[in-house]
């Protein structure tokens, strides 16, 4: 190399040496870049995760048969008034959650989404010695750390759904017409979300005619990791509640009566016949021993018309006329079949042991189909039959069917499409029929069904049993919430407060 090159040499030298500093300079600052992001990440996922776990903490706790302290029951009321807002809360041994000042700005544990919330259904955001007093319950119900703060969340605040005014509430109605005011009660009906005045009521608290209802409640958490990582996250809740009928038959359109039908509305379960006349018909209902009958019920309870008995039928019922006409129909359909199919014990007839073959919407014809094993009939005891409770089974059929050759069943029996029955049938439970419900002919003299039927669209479409087809509702046959499960989850959402 040339003397009067070696300057030159050295100097590139140097750049090539600064530039390669420079870049590992760079990919050190990346590489941090990138692990605080990872951390980051990992920290709101961490919060995440534990707003979530004091969600379903909570949810858990809300099962109806749980025991004292770890049962938690919801408020009676909705927000803004005395005793309405109970918070779960789940404080590490150094945090302190001050409900006293938990909508205070300068509390490490700020609720503001409850006064948002608040604003949005009319009512003052007050503290706990104004309008409203926070309730405590710990999880798990123990004041002696380290079993508190396990979780990352700090609290779970647990209130009535009230309707809204602004998003991003799930309002059930506008706040401004409708009749449906900001603060109006939510309630649950089992298939879908209604306020409480246009269920003709003040609050959700249990009860009403079919179906009836259960308060929704909503659960917000609240969660905060130790590098500062906060989310929010709400659940909507319900118990489903008792699920009954209007009448032997709910139907949700025009009713053809055919052949020779037998419907009788009092109340197996509670009911019995008392008197006859010199033709062995019963002219008196009386109690049961322990049980008060129920007459409320309708033989056939429909959302269109019926047409005139022909005289071969026979129905009975406490109510008169024993077939009500042109009523509104308060069954969603949708929401009531996947009520019962988002069961995992549910089974699906196209699954084993059935594997059956359902293709556009149809699901061929069965003979002999078993849905369960039905106890005796007449069922006895009444009140539970025996081995009514060990057969049960909810069977979902995805499409219409056609089924001969006797078939029999315990339990509910869920068609989503049009259901044929030709010849006898023994059911002991709910018969939930999406299309048209046609009975046409080859009948037994046995009672058919004990518990009820619900059709939407056309329903009871020639109603021909051959001998005979009997119906009598049946509450005890009905399926009824299981207290051992926690509340249904109905919606679900993270909130940006």
């Amino acid at each position: 190399m040339r003397r009067n090159e070696r300057g030159i040499a050295l100097l590139l030298c140097i750049l090539s040496l600064m530039v390669l500093t420079g870049i590992a300079i760079g990919m050190m600052y990346m590489t941090d870049s990138e692990t605080m992001i990872n951390a980051n990440y990992r920290s709101s996922q961490q919060a995440y995760f534990s707003a979530l776990s004091g969600l379903q903490s909570v949810r858990e706790r809300m099962t109806p048969a749980n025991l004292a302290p770890h049962l938690i029951v919801g408020p009676g009321v909705t927000p803004g008034n005395p005793l309405s807002v109970l918070y779960v809360v789940n404080p590490s041994a150094a945090d302190v959650v001050d409900l006293a000042a938990i909508t205070t700005a300068n509390n490490p544990f700020y609720d503001n989404e409850l006064c948002t919330e608040l604003a949005a259904q009319g009512q003052n955001c007050v503290m706990a010695g104004g309008s409203y007093a926070p309730l405590v319950a710990e999880d798990p119900p123990s004041a002696n750390p380290p079993y508190l703060g396990t979780v990352n969340y700090k609290w779970v605040r647990v209130t009535a759904k009230a309707n809204g005014a602004t998003a991003p509430y799930y309002t059930n109605g506008n706040a401004n017409g409708g009749g449906v005011n900001p603060g109006t009660q939510i309630c649950w009906n089992g298939s879908s979300e209604v306020p409480a005045s246009k269920l003709g009521v003040a609050n959700c608290a249990l009860g009403g005619a079919p179906p009836a209802w259960n308060p929704v409640y909503q659960l917000t958490s609240f969660a905060v990791t130790p590098t500062g990582s906060t989310r929010m996250l709400q659940m909507e809740v319900a118990q489903d509640p008792p699920l009954s009928t209007h009448g032997a038959v709910d139907s949700q359109d025009h009713v053809t009566l055919n052949g020779k039908l037998d419907i009788n509305a009092y109340d197996y379960c509670t009911c019995k016949c008392t008197a006859f006349d010199n033709k062995g018909n019963c002219t008196q209902w009386g109690n049961r021993p322990g049980k008060t009958c129920d007459p409320s019920k309708y033989a056939i309870y429909a959302a269109g018309s019926v047409d005139n008995p022909n005289g071969s039928e026979t129905f009975v019922s406490g109510q008169n006329p024993a077939i009500a006409q042109n009523q509104p129909w308060t069954w969603d359909m949708d929401s009531l079949i996947a009520r019962y199919t988002s069961d995992p014990n549910t089974v699906n007839v196209t699954q084993a042991p059935y594997n059956w073959s359902c293709t556009a919407g149809d699901c061929g014809g069965h003979s002999g189909a078993t849905f369960g094993v039905p106890p005796t009939m007449p069922p006895s005891p009444p009140d539970n039959p025996a081995g009514a409770g060990q057969y049960t089974q909810t069977t979902y059929v995805p499409g219409n069917l056609q089924i001969t050759g006797g078939p029999q069943g315990n339990g509910v029996l869920i068609v989503n499409g049009d259901l044929d029955i030709h010849g006898g049938l023994e059911f002991y439970g709910l018969i939930i029929v999406k299309g048209v419900i046609k009975f046409t002919g080859g009948g037994s003299s046995q009672v058919n069904v004990y518990g009820a039927i619900i059709a939407g669209q056309e329903s009871l479409v020639d109603n021909v049993l051959g001998g005979s087809a009997v119906i009598d509702y049946d509450y005890c046959a009905l399926p009824q919430p299981d207290k051992t499960k926690p509340p249904r989850t109905l919606a679900f959402r993270e909130l940006n407060f």
